[in-house]
């Protein structure tokens, strides 16, 4: 085991923040401290970097805001959890590894497991229970796809290295991709700003993207009535018809505050599968920054079911209605929730009619402050994991880059648990 004071060199390292789950990092560790020596946009760099800082570093357990010893965290949490009647376990960004020891600990309390995100991917997977969904992976859209539709108002926010990594690449293995065409379709401003590079290849469209149902029906009938102008139109539909492999990309977090999300998810996959008759096509909706991905697919292939299940005695039981943690949470039907944060840097939201425990990454933040508070590290820098792709086809394995101070969230659970 190397001493905190030597310095080392990590390659290939996998990023465990966007759910692209880049491989090709190279980070220098110095006593302790993280520095990344590749050429990528600096979103990315400051998700390692950040935990450098000495608040980050110096967190300590706390009890309703106290500062407190480890050992008095635990001794508090067990207490909460051997006086609560239903616990649940609310899954905020974690891996693979931290699934299945929330499904271990659900099973010792009859506990309830979900995650933040599930309302939204429930959404993607309802759509291929009910009717099929002919997917693709981002590889097959590196390698071999030619025309690229990218539904999008942040998405190269979201996923900073998405172009340059998958859409807009200098090589491939099977066409020429100085010859790709890709769409990006939805709020020019921000797709432009927020994409790190410029590429002929490239064509952005302004287009309010509530209405793309209308586009797929202009399409399919070949007569425009949405308010793409007639060029950029013409210029799509002869793409489409020309391609050899036509792919469609969004983000069903950006399309859930419309109430037409679930037609326009529908109809996106009932173009592609209709144009399969004729054509090659295939679609991939991103996700899994907070985890999403690893979560329900260690879910699946755990208990059958992606999410909002409770443990009965002898088997997990599925119900999207009433396992559903926020709703359980808000009505009060749920008197302990644990949350597991290990990974993302948005807010949580506590509920004070319910006990709350979060274990949490250093920069963990909340509205209110918990009953317990138990910092925890890093999958992917202070411990190892594993975790799969947004495209739900690559499992990954996370390094461990660093001596921490923190346990990881699986050995916190099992310690609260026992």
């Amino acid at each position: 085991m190397p001493k905190i004071s030597d310095s080392l060199n990590h390659k290939n390292v996998v990023c465990p923040f966007c759910s692209l789950h880049c491989d090709d990092l190279e980070i220098t560790v110095d006593d302790s401290k993280l520095s990344v020596r590749n050429n990528i946009p600096k979103s990315c760099v400051s998700k390692f970097e950040q935990l450098n800082l000495a608040k980050f570093r110096e967190i300590s357990s706390s009890i309703k805001g106290n500062p407190c010893d480890q050992k008095k965290a635990f001794q508090h949490s067990r207490q909460l959890i051997k006086e609560s009647k239903e616990t649940v376990f609310f899954n905020s960004s974690v891996d693979v590894n931290i699934t299945r020891e929330s499904l271990s600990a659900a099973s010792e309390l009859n506990g309830i497991v979900d995650h933040v995100n599930s309302s939204v991917f429930l959404k993607n997977i309802s759509i291929y229970q009910r009717r099929g969904y002919m997917a693709t992976s981002l590889t097959e859209i590196k390698n071999k796809s030619d025309v690229i539709i990218v539904f999008s108002n942040n998405l190269f926010k979201t996923y900073p290295r998405l172009m340059t990594k998958f859409l807009a690449t200098k090589d491939s293995f099977s066409i020429n991709p100085k010859n790709k065409k890709i769409y990006v379709i939805g709020n020019k401003k921000n797709n432009k700003r927020d994409c790190d590079i410029k590429d002929k290849r490239i064509t952005y469209i302004d287009f309010d993207n509530k209405n793309i149902s209308d586009l797929l029906d202009s399409f399919t009938d070949k007569k425009n009535i949405s308010s793409v102008s007639n060029k950029f139109f013409d210029e799509l539909l002869t793409s489409i018809e020309c391609s050899k492999y036509l792919s469609i990309l969004w983000a069903t977090s950006e399309l859930n505050n419309y109430k037409e999300c679930n037609e326009i998810i529908y109809n996106i996959s009932a173009y592609v599968v209709a144009l399969n008759k004729t054509m090659r096509a295939a679609c991939l909706s991103l996700a899994g920054n907070d985890g999403d991905v690893s979560f329900s697919q260690t879910m699946g292939w755990m208990t059958g079911f992606p999410s909002r299940i409770k443990f009965t005695g002898k088997f997990f039981e599925y119900d999207k209605d009433a396992y559903k943690a926020t709703q359980l949470i808000n009505s009060g039907n749920s008197d302990l929730v644990i949350y597991i944060n290990s990974l993302s840097e948005k807010k949580l939201n506590l509920n004070k009619k319910n006990k709350n425990i979060v274990i949490g990454s250093p920069s963990t933040k909340y509205n209110i402050e918990p009953d317990v508070f138990i910092p925890c590290g890093t999958p992917g820098v202070d411990y190892k994991g594993h975790v799969f792709r947004t495209d739900n086809v690559v499992s990954l394995p996370l390094s461990s880059l660093r001596l921490s101070p923190y346990k990881s969230a699986q050995q916190i659970l099992r310690e609260i648990i026992k």
